[in-house]
Formats: structure tokens, sequence, C-alpha cells
């Protein structure tokens, strides 16, 4: 059975909000190689409380890339692989005007192997070498027991 990081995460704020940081430590560790930053794109507040249900738990539209990343956490408890992607689109505010922005969307069962290849495809995803073909290589890696 797979060891699961911050497997507490839905039930404990404080674990909720490691995780959290841990996403963001993630993709900064990647963009610091390219010189990148990112902003958040999606809003975690509803009626001025923050959302603990992990959809999403970490988003990041990073402008020099021209690029989105959208982290959904799922508990180790629920049915289903540990690391799912795909290729979404999002709206983004260019310099004058509302523009589409390619967006990658990982649904985890964060494991250390799920961490390991959401690590890759966000590494990939970055540097624009990551297609659906690239995806399903790596997810089926992470899912082969």
């Amino acid at each position: 059975m797979a060891e699961f990081l911050y497997a507490d995460f839905l039930n404990n704020k404080r674990v909720y909000n490691l995780a959290q940081a841990f996403w963001g430590r993630l993709l900064t560790g990647i963009l610091k190689q390219y010189g990148y930053d990112y902003t958040s794109y999606i809003n975690q507040f509803q009626g001025g409380k923050k959302e603990y249900d992990g959809n999403p738990i970490f988003s990041a539209f990073i402008p020099e890339a021209k690029r989105a990343i959208r982290v959904i956490q799922v508990s180790p408890k629920e049915e289903g692989d540990d690391l799912s992607a795909w290729i979404d689109s999002i709206e983004s505010n260019g310099k004058s005007h509302t523009e589409q922005t390619k967006e990658l969307v990982l649904d985890v069962k964060l494991s250390r192997k799920a961490k390991a290849g959401a690590k890759e495809l966000m590494t990939k995803w970055i540097a624009n070498q990551l297609d659906e073909s690239d995806i399903d290589e790596i997810v089926m890696l992470v899912t082969k027991e």
C-alpha cells in the first residue's frame, strides 16, 4: 500500500495548509530554473472563509510561460488512481483583453509516486514539452503497482 503525504488534509486545517504550501514549494523549485514566478488564479475563499475541500488545493498562472496549473488533491480513501491529469483551458486577462490560456490539471492522491509523477508533469508543462501521450505515459508509470 502506498504511503500518503498529508493524508489527513481534509480533516485538519493545519495539515491542509501544509499540503497547500507543499505544492507552492514544488512549483517554485521548478520555476526557479527558468527565472519564472506564478500567481494564484482561483479564489479559495467563499463568504470570506477559506475552503478546505482540496478542489483546488493549488492553482498557479505562470505569465512568462503563458500556462496555468491547477491541482485537485483528493483523499487517499477515494476510489481511483493516485494520479490523473489532463489539459484544459482557462480565460486569463491579458494586457488589453481576455485570452485563452492552457491549463494542466492534476487530480492527485498524494503518494510519493504521485508526487514524482506530478513533478515530472509540471516540469514538462512549464518547458512546453508535454502533450496528451506524454501525460498518459507518465500517469501509467505512477499507477502501476
